[in-house]
């Protein structure tokens, strides 16, 4: 059997037909590949940016099939096309009217380069639509197409089209997320579709039965792609994918913040007890506003997990995407508005289904973008932290309450592990020992536990805030001891609650501490009197129930002179200090202070080299070496495209001994084409460089005038010889001619500039005005002083 297409040569423009048939599939097919970004990305903008990247791509790999563009002219036209469409696709809150370029996206395109795939992977999923993060799915429909049909229509291999396609899955699976929806259908109709499309594509011209062909192509697809299956299943029941951003630091840890525990009695005391925090609007009174969410305790702070090396059901904090079914779930609506409150960590109620930052009356895009939510603890934070004036508008779900009898018949819910603190006080382990003994309670379930514990804080210990006595602050272990070995207990709800959470995982409850506001009689205006703190365990059936062990605020020690009738009594001392306690919120130590470390060597050499790249890229674009670039691709299409036959078949031997030049031969000053032609010869033996000597000067100084054709056909015979020369070239030696000054007549041209001011500085200085202005000067200088000369004494 023979090829009909055999004849046809390389680089040859394919059919129509088949031109839109691979259009088309490379399109899809690409499309197909790249569908687990959608995993990541919010909207449907991300798939208009790959769809439009391959079009351009498509599109420029055939017109450079059409215009036979050489790899430099396809590259430029690619980077133009993806300026011009860029602003509009990926960065349409840059551009104007959403369209149109302007100075500050263009920048954002070309800066954004560099720095979109380092966000896509940082940035917590799923992403938005705002700053650089679309430029990923852009650039990889661009490069993807371009690459994949300039294979089909422009190389020997068109085979490698399928390859590309396969790059592209990869890559976006790689900044995927670990969840994707049929992921093996739509693998088993990518393949199928690109073997029987390629088998098709290159034995389209023989005459052989197609429907075997392609129905035991798809018979091999099939088997391969169960056997494939079969592997997924028994090597990953689970179907994890291994995705970039499993491997690198999302931008918000909440180890980075202070603890939110730690600051509990500046809202108590001062200027933060009766500032308006935040104001709240269709929640009911009594409600729990959370604020936070603590579940390990490194003996000095309860801290807020979710960060790198959390605790897998500790969560990790991803963007917040609203649920689209919000309205319909919805128990709770509400509007928390915030004042004076400042902070990362925003209000929440329940398990939160829908939150929109609102201001000015307007949806604030960049405040959306930055909330990040952690699913297993329902924590809300804003990276970069909340705006005063802000109202966010919740959907939400509270939980149903649970009444203490059905506590009673709750155990442990068994899936939850969260991290062991580091340290339990002895004193608070015999303190609830006794209190086990005195109380004749033996455990049991989960429940019960909880009860007895949030109960005997309540009956043996006493509320203060530290304002009208000196109660110190904190949490820490030393500050829990003391809690503990007092004979009279005295604190408010960050010692009670951090107690109850630390003694009951000690007791292996699955327990946890949270802060937040209880919102007062009325709603309205939430001030910092109104904080508190409370634990919550998690139960079988009823998930996380909140336990409040903090005794009732009217529940205080009496003083010596409480009562004024009672006799005077003698001072009373205070008890001494606690040694490492903070007196004040603002002295306790932040997250992580317990085990830090020292100078990250690796990471100052990371900030340093991360700079010197940034200011690499900033040098190489505003580099002038892509005018010298520009210069030498406008000259060669101006010789080329030369209306007189004889100009340009000179021209093509001007481009030859320039692009010789360029490599470092360096012919006599004043020598003709042979004189040249030989001296090129010593280096280049296997290039027939005499020969187009010749028949340039038999063309020029001949009888007759060549033809178009002719020039065109010397055009042809000088692009040969051109690649027999890159191709005996030293790699490094070819990329250092095309930026080499070598063949640009700069210095003729400095002197043609020098000519030129000279000639208008004579016929500025020619002009009446100034010529009368000179002669005034002249006679200026010219007049003789008064008074004669002086002479020296003799």
């Amino acid at each position: 059997m023979l090829l009909v297409a055999e004849g046809r040569r390389r680089g040859a423009m394919p059919s129509w037909r088949l031109a839109v048939v691979d259009a088309l599939l490379v399109v899809g097919l690409a499309t197909l590949c790249a569908w687990p970004l959608g995993e990541v990305y919010l909207g449907t903008r991300w798939l208009a940016a790959v769809v439009i990247g391959l079009v351009l791509g498509v599109a420029i790999a055939w017109l450079g099939a059409r215009w036979r563009w050489g790899p430099w002219v396809t590259a430029i036209a690619a980077v133009a096309a993806y300026l011009a469409v860029g602003s509009g696709v990926a960065l349409p809150t840059r551009a104007t009217n959403g369209v149109l370029p302007t100075a500050d996206s263009l920048r954002d395109l070309v800066i954004g380069l560099a720095h979109t795939w380092r966000e896509s992977l940082t940035l917590p999923a799923p992403l938005g639509e705002n700053g650089v993060v679309l430029i990923v799915p852009l650039v990889t429909g661009l490069v993807g197409g371009l690459v994949a049909a300039v294979l089909l229509w422009r190389s020997r291999w068109p085979g490698l089209a399928g390859l590309v396609l396969v790059l592209v899955l990869l890559l976006s699976s790689a900044f995927g997320d670990i969840e994707a929806e049929a992921v093996m259908t739509r693998g088993l109709a990518v393949a199928a579709l690109g073997v029987v499309w390629l088998r098709w594509r290159s034995l389209r011209n023989v005459r052989a039965r197609w429907g075997r062909r392609i129905v035991s192509t798809l018979v091999v697809v099939g088997l391969a792609g169960g056997v494939a299956a079969g592997l997924a299943v028994v090597s990953d029941p689970g179907g994890n994918r291994v995705v970039l951003r499993d491997h690198v630091d999302t931008p918000f840890d909440p180890r980075d913040y202070p603890s939110p525990l730690s600051k509990f009695r500046a809202y108590k005391k001062g200027p933060g007890k009766t500032a308006t925090l935040f104001t709240v609007d269709g929640l009911e009174s009594g409600t729990l506003v959370r604020l936070a969410v603590m579940d390990t305790y490194d003996g000095i702070v309860w801290n807020v997990s979710g960060g790198p090396g959390s605790a897998h059901d500790s969560g990790t904090f991803r963007r917040l995407r609203n649920d689209p079914d919000a309205n319909l779930e919805a128990t709770t609506r509400g509007t928390i508005t915030i004042g004076d409150y400042t902070g990362v960590w925003v209000p929440s109620v329940g398990r939160t289904l829908s939150m929109t930052p609102v201001k000015d009356g307007r949806t604030d895009g960049d405040a959306a973008s930055e909330l990040v939510i952690n699913r297993q603890t329902e924590t809300v934070a804003q990276i970069g932290g909340v705006e005063r004036g802000t109202a966010f508008q919740v959907e939400a779900v509270v939980p149903r309450q649970v009444v203490e009898e059905e506590i009673t018949l709750l155990d442990a819910d068994d899936s939850v592990t969260l991290p062991q603190p580091a340290i339990v006080p002895e004193e608070l382990r015999d303190r609830v020992q006794r209190w086990q003994a005195d109380a004749g309670f033996s455990g049991g379930k989960a429940g019960p536990i909880a009860q007895f514990l949030r109960d005997a804080f309540r009956e043996h210990g006493f509320y203060s805030d530290g304002v009208e006595d000196y109660v110190p602050a904190g949490h820490g272990a030393s500050r829990l001891a003391v809690l503990a070995k007092t004979p009279t207990p005295a604190g408010n709800a960050e010692q009670y609650a951090a107690a109850m959470a630390l003694i009951g995982q000690e007791m292996g409850l699955p327990i946890r501490v949270v802060i937040g506001f209880k919102v007062p009689p009325g709603g309205g205006a939430v001030r910092g009197e109104h904080m508190t703190a409370w634990a919550e365990v998690k139960l079988e059936g009823a998930g996380w129930v909140p336990f409040e062990p903090t005794p009732q605020e009217n529940k205080r020690l009496r003083r010596p002179n409480d009562d004024p009738n009672e006799e005077p009594q003698p001072q009373v001392l205070q008890p001494p200090r606690v040694p490492g306690e903070p007196k004040e919120a603002s002295d306790n130590l932040q997250q992580g202070d317990g085990k830090r470390d020292g100078v990250n060597i690796l990471e100052v050499l990371g900030t340093v080299l991360a700079v010197l790249f940034d200011v690499g890229k900033v040098a190489l674009l505003l580099s002038p070496l892509w005018g010298v670039l520009l210069f030498k691709f406008l000259r060669r299409r101006r010789r080329r495209r030369s209306g007189d036959a004889t100009l340009r078949l000179t021209g093509a031997w001007r481009e030859l001994a320039d692009r010789m030049r360029d490599l470092g031969v360096r012919p006599t000053p004043g020598s003709t084409r042979r004189e040249s032609a030989y001296a090129a010869a010593v280096r280049y033996d296997a290039v027939p460089v005499v020969t187009l000597a010749h028949t340039a000067d038999r063309h020029v100084y001949g009888e007759d005038e060549p033809s178009i054709e002719e020039a065109r056909a010397y055009w042809s015979d000088v692009d040969s010889a051109l690649k027999r020369i890159r191709k005996s070239t030293p790699w490094w030696r070819r990329i250092a001619a095309r930026f080499s000054l070598a063949s640009v007549p700069w210095r003729a041209g400095l002197g043609r500039v020098r000519a030129r001011l000279g000639r208008f500085g004579h016929r500025l200085l020619d002009l009446g005005p100034v010529v009368r202005v000179r002669s005034g000067v002249r006679r200026l200088v010219r007049r003789p002083r008064r008074g004669g000369t002086f002479r020296r004494k003799s």
